[in-house]
């Protein structure tokens, strides 16, 4: 007879290792027992799970579809596989799984759950409010669920009324929450227990820094342990180097990759010893642009996506500096941003508002894109560089050159293009496309597709309630690659630059094409990223004062070639003061050095 433990025992110790977090023998365990039995439900669905939680959405996918072929109606399995959907980038089809879940389990409150949060992704924000309060009701002692009903937001607004009052309620489940006894409100895990942050929250053009520092207070209050802080800061520095961390989940071909990897590949190398992290799945070799940044750092970590295990990495590291590349944009940096693992801790533009965590020291701008007074906007101390916070390096532009037909666009159209991402499209920016339309009757504006398709028929149907027949003209074309990208917004005749959120990323590669945007900067910094290029550039043109000016500029622009032609040759012979420079490299060295200096030790 055998001593081997049969499936079920090793299913046990599996669902033990996962409940401790001892997630790669667990999944050792679940991949045995389905070698051994290829029927075993729930080792399929475990390990779909486990593997969501490792950042492996796509492995997750193929073990949760074995398992609803094996019980098309398991609600666990119909559930899991809606989260790896969602998280692999498949949001409609993930919704078909969350709605099957539940027509097999109608008062879960984690399937409510899910659905809610994959109506407020998709854009469906009455329903996703819908969904959530039946969670509550179905789970009223849910900490989780009442934070993640107190983040939702719009992320395509229908209106500015809308907007407005989907931040008062906000502010004021905030309130509530607030008020709530200490043992009445508990996270342990809060970055895969909340799964979110209030991203949205920064695209209404409004101040947010009460919002975020409440929220972070209240966070400090219910998880304590989010406060931890590493041993080694207390201690005087050994290394001859000063350690420097750079975190993000973003690093590679992304934008916070593109912003950053002259800073990350270029400091001073007798100086500085840095220490890379990308919580997630090892990309190397699948990204030139992680590989180039990878090649020059001292050490670099891949850990997995947990908020324990990457504050462990970071911890073990030792950093005199950690240099958080963006905070908010997703809930695992967010949440490791409240521990004290460096003995100063910086955050730059990446996600271009303050975070409201008190264990940030510094906030790294640049005084050409901050307006007088901006240090009000920031918990942390602002530093405001001489120079840019990025340097560029010149992108590499197409070798091709598609016609507008190859794009389904119409020759003799005047191209407005506004390649930004739909969730910056502010209501108050409606008006503006009035404008320019009724200005110029042969314009075309045209915009890009978000990942959730539901984005666009929301936009799309604001603008045709907004301005009617003229909505007609604005072209909404799906995504497009790097190299298309690029060919697209060369054929454009004028780039539209959205107010409240300005583009960053996009406008270097506009400028590097020697395309004229029209901006509007305004009262934060996340408004003034553009008009700070062209203060660099001493082009002053296309910067607008005013609603009314922006379509004056944009009609004169589009509608007279010469004028267009003259501020396109001013930015081709500028290019040198945007690109390919390091001063943003030697300013944050400097300002590394003095930190240290007057830091404690």
């Amino acid at each position: 007879m055998s001593d081997q433990p049969n499936n079920e025992t090793l299913f046990q110790d599996a669902v033990n290792l996962q409940s401790r977090g001892q997630l790669g023998p667990a999944e050792a365990l679940y991949t045995q027992i389905i070698l051994s039995d290829p029927n075993h439900l729930n080792a399929f669905v475990n390990l779909g799970a486990l593997l969501i939680d490792l950042g492996r959405p796509g492995e997750a996918v193929r073990y949760l579809k074995q398992a609803v072929h094996l019980d098309p109606q398991d609600a666990e399995a119909l559930n899991n596989l809606g989260n790896a959907l969602q998280k692999s980038g498949q949001p409609e089809e993930a919704l078909g799984y969350f709605e099957g879940a539940l027509k097999n389990a109608p008062d879960n409150a984690f399937v409510l759950s899910n659905l809610a949060r994959a109506h407020l992704r998709n854009g469906d924000y009455e329903i996703g409010l819908d969904f959530l309060a039946r969670a509550i009701a179905a789970d009223p002692k849910n900490s989780a669920l009442k934070i993640i009903d107190c983040l939702a937001l719009p992320m395509i607004p229908s209106s500015l009324e809308q907007l407005n009052l989907a931040r008062r309620r906000c502010e004021l489940k905030l309130t509530e929450l607030e008020i709530l006894p200490a043992n009445e409100i508990v996270l342990h895990d809060p970055a895969s227990e909340i799964g979110t942050t209030n991203f949205a929250l920064s695209y209404h053009g409004q101040d947010d820094r009460d919002i975020q520092e409440r929220l972070a207070e209240l966070y400090l209050k219910i998880c304590p342990d989010l406060a931890f802080v590493a041993p080694h800061i207390t201690k005087p520095r050994q290394a001859a180097k000063i350690k420097i961390g750079f975190v993000s989940a973003h690093l590679g071909s992304h934008t916070i990759g593109k912003l950053n990897r002259r800073l990350l590949t270029g400091l001073d190398q007798t100086k500085f010893e840095t220490h890379i992290f990308c919580p997630g799945t090892d990309k190397r070799g699948q990204d030139d642009i992680l590989d180039e940044i990878a090649a020059s750092a001292d050490h670099i970590y891949f850990p997995r996506p947990l908020l324990a295990e990457t504050r462990a990495s970071i911890e073990a590291a030792k950093l005199d500096i950690l240099y958080y590349l963006d905070i908010g944009m997703e809930p695992l940096t967010y949440f490791m941003a409240f521990s004290r693992l460096a003995k100063i801790q910086c955050v730059t533009v990446g996600h271009p508002v303050t975070t409201g965590i008190p264990a940030i020291d510094y906030f790294l701008s640049s005084k050409l894109v901050e307006p007088d007074g901006a240090e009000a906007h920031y918990s942390e101390k602002l530093v405001k560089l001489d120079s840019f916070f990025a340097d560029y390096p010149y992108p590499r532009l197409p070798e091709t050159q598609k016609a507008r037909s190859d794009f389904g666009l119409n020759d003799a159209a005047t191209l407005y293009f506004c390649p930004q991402s739909l969730f910056k499209f502010h209501p108050n920016f409606d008006q503006i496309l009035a404008g320019i339309l009724a200005g110029d009757p042969t314009a075309e504006i045209v915009l890009l597709a978000g990942p959730q398709r539901n984005w666009s028929t929301l936009l799309a149907d604001r603008f045709s309630r907004i301005l009617d027949d003229a909505a007609r003209r604005i072209t909404i074309l799906p995504r497009q690659s790097g190299g298309d990208f690029l060919q697209l917004m060369s054929l454009a005749d004028v780039v539209l630059d959205t107010p409240h959120f300005s583009g960053g990323n996009t406008s270097y590669e506009a400028f590097a094409l020697g395309k004229v945007i029209v901006t509007l900067p305004g009262e934060f910094m996340r408004s003034r990223v553009t008009a700070g290029l062209y203060l660099l550039m001493a082009i002053d043109e296309p910067v607008a004062h005013s609603p009314e000016n922006y379509v004056e500029i944009a009609l004169k622009l589009g509608l007279d070639p010469a004028l267009r032609a003259n501020i396109e040759n001013q930015i081709k012979a500028a290019a040198d003061t945007i690109f390919e420079t390091n001063s943003a490299i030697r300013s944050h060295e400097q300002f590394f050095l003095e930190a240290l200096a007057i830091a404690p030790h």
